[in-house]
């Protein structure tokens, strides 16, 4: 999986919401801290404006908005970085460096006029020509290739494949059109639904062309040089290690309302319960909550909870003999009890699922059942009888049933319950043994890249996904469709007998992707969804909550199904008296 907010496994995730259509389940209720209640809310001095942010991985994987794809990363880059289209806290989609946008009436060209005067974090001048340079700079073979994202948020673009692959040498010209400084023309190969979405992701996000031609392939490395430069967001970089962490400080020439923060740290913690730890010591402002903490800490004032578009799961490898077997999959899919394993590894903080689309967002299907009709307490008895078939026709038996491995991150205790939990309940319904291996959260993702289109590294793995903008192309096409940079369960590239299945249920998801009926839309996505849960696509396991304590003198924040803060949002957050 190369794109989109790959989740840590170890979290409890925020997660985005799309398009205005969507649900006011996506929305953020109050929260302690938030202004409300009987919080001081007398700002405090200047030199008291610090809000100490904790994360829970030694360093952010990329800076580059063009490379980044975890939600660490692109927490970051929403502070000093803006596209032409962002989300706002209720998450609808708005214009941020674009002031407005037309659509033509066939859906292939939008124009953009950028806002008056706009600024690189240094004071150079941001004009059309920038925002044409950062799309192709994304598209580019150099960049796409360490990201492998580009075609999953730009590749509607005209010509934007043929970039990728090196067969042109810009979009600019053709699929991105400076009509003028102040005006920028994307023309598309195809109308869809979700292109505005797909360009609130950062891939397209503008960068400081004369920055990345200085310092080449370092040159966020040097975001804090020069006083601040390379972005464009309400924030620039005072200082950035890759130990440390990240410190911000307001960007003078950012275009829209400036903060009231004066600086914002954004610190480096190896677990959970060390940043939990910190905060209890008054050492940062927010953090996650570890799951022994959670239902104690539920009662506290500076607790908060909302619902996020989030699904952890279990990737299997189509390439990996027997797990290309239809039978053996789902025998290993309802020897598990779901309910059983988010009891037993997450203090049952989770909701368990068999779903791929999240309940509440548009594509939820509520008549949708795990494999065989079963539901998430699975069926040991099924399970067996399918195990068995499975195994006949592979010509196996359980002693000689290759050795499987299921990786894991090393950064999480919780994780590898549900890892203990899983592969017990394969030993005592299937009897079978599956072998467990811990590695580093980024590694998983780097693996994941590594094991598109081959049996390895990763046979098994845990992982979770939440919505870049939720709608179904981004759990479904762009998790399993033909090419799809996140299809590292390598469906519809394989061996396996039901080949023809998986290819003809790709070809309907780019059909469902273009429909503009929205009924129609649905219908489809629900049927293809269900497919997919039977093919064991992916192996569900639950579907997570964002839960925090925050400091009730941080006044302003709001909380909701997205990731990441709004760039305007920041103008309203402030340290109170405290």
């Amino acid at each position: 999986m190369r794109s989109g907010k790959k989740i840590t496994t170890m979290m409890l995730p925020t997660l985005l919401c799309l398009f205005g259509v969507l649900l006011a389940a996506c929305g953020g209720g109050s929260v302690p801290g938030s202004g409300t209640g009987s919080v001081n809310k007398t700002k405090a001095p200047d030199n008291q404006q610090v809000y100490r942010w904790a994360f829970r991985l030694p360093d952010i994987a990329s800076f580059d908005p063009g490379i980044a794809t975890d939600n660490t990363s692109i927490q970051a880059i929403n502070m000093a970085f803006t596209g032409l289209v962002q989300l706002d806290d209720q998450l609808n989609i708005k214009p941020q460096l674009a002031q407005s946008y037309d659509i033509s009436d066939n859906g292939l060209t939008y124009t953009f006029h950028l806002r008056p005067n706009l600024k690189f974090s240094d004071g150079t001048k941001l004009d059309a020509n920038d925002v044409a340079y950062s799309i192709d700079r994304a598209l580019s073979p150099d960049i796409n290739n360490q990201s492998g994202v580009a075609l999953t948020y730009l590749g509607l673009i005209k010509n934007a494949p043929e970039r990728t692959e090196g067969k042109v040498k810009s979009v600019i010209g053709t699929g991105v059109i400076v009509k003028d400084p102040d005006t920028v023309v994307v023309k598309l190969n195809k109308a869809t639904a979700y292109f505005l979405g797909a360009l609130t992701y950062p891939t397209s996000y503008v960068v400081e062309k004369k920055v990345i031609d200085k310092y080449g392939s370092k040159w966020t490395d040097h975001l804090a040089d020069n006083g601040g430069q390379g972005g464009d967001g309400p924030f620039k970089v005072k200082e950035y290690s890759h130990t440390t962490g990240i410190k911000f400080v307001p960007n003078e020439n950012y275009y829209g309302k400036k903060p009231q923060l004066k600086e914002v740290d954004y610190l480096p913690f190896k677990d959970r319960q060390t940043s939990y730890n910190s905060y209890l010591a008054d050492q940062v402002d927010i953090t996650d909550i570890p799951l022994p903490q959670y239902r104690q800490s539920k009662s506290r004032p500076d607790f908060s909870q909302n619902d996020a578009l989030t699904i952890f799961y279990v990737g299997m490898n189509y390439k990996v003999k027997p797990l290309d077997n239809i039978n053996i999959r789902q025998a290993m899919a309802l020897a598990l009890g779901r309910d059983t394993i988010v009891k037993a590894a997450y203090q049952g903080a989770y909701t368990p699922t068999c779903h791929i689309i999240p309940k509440g967002q548009f594509g939820y299907n509520p008549d949708l059942t795990c494999p065989g009709g079963a539901s998430v307490h699975g069926n040991k008895q099924k399970a067996v009888q399918l195990f068995e078939k499975g195994l006949q026709e592979e010509g196996l038996t359980r002693q000689t049933f290759p050795q499987i491995t299921l990786t894991y991150p090393n950064q999480s205790q919780e994780a590898a319950n549900e890892v203990a939990t899983e592969v017990q309940m394969w030993k005592s319904v299937l009897g079978i043994n599956i072998a467990s291996t811990a590695i580093s959260q980024n590694s998983i993702y780097t693996a994941e890249a590594q094991t598109q289109g081959k049996n390895g590294p990763l046979q098994m793995w845990l992982a979770g996904w939440g919505a870049d903008f939720p709608d179904p192309e981004d759990w479904i096409t762009l998790q399993f469709g033909a090419g799809a940079p996140n299809n590292a369960y390598n469906y519809g590239d394989n061996n396996s007998s039901h080949i023809a299945v998986q290819k003809d249920l790709q070809n309907q998801m780019l059909a469902a992707d273009v429909m503009t009926d929205k009924a129609a839309r649905l219908k489809a996505y629900n049927k293809i969804e269900q497919q997919l849960v039977n093919d064991v696509a992916w192996l569900p396991i639950d579907q997570r909550p964002d839960s925090r304590l925050v400091k009730p003198y941080v006044i302003g924040m709001k909380f909701s199904a997205g990731s990441v803060i709004p760039p305007d949002d920041w103008a309203n957050v402030y340290i109170a008296q405290h």
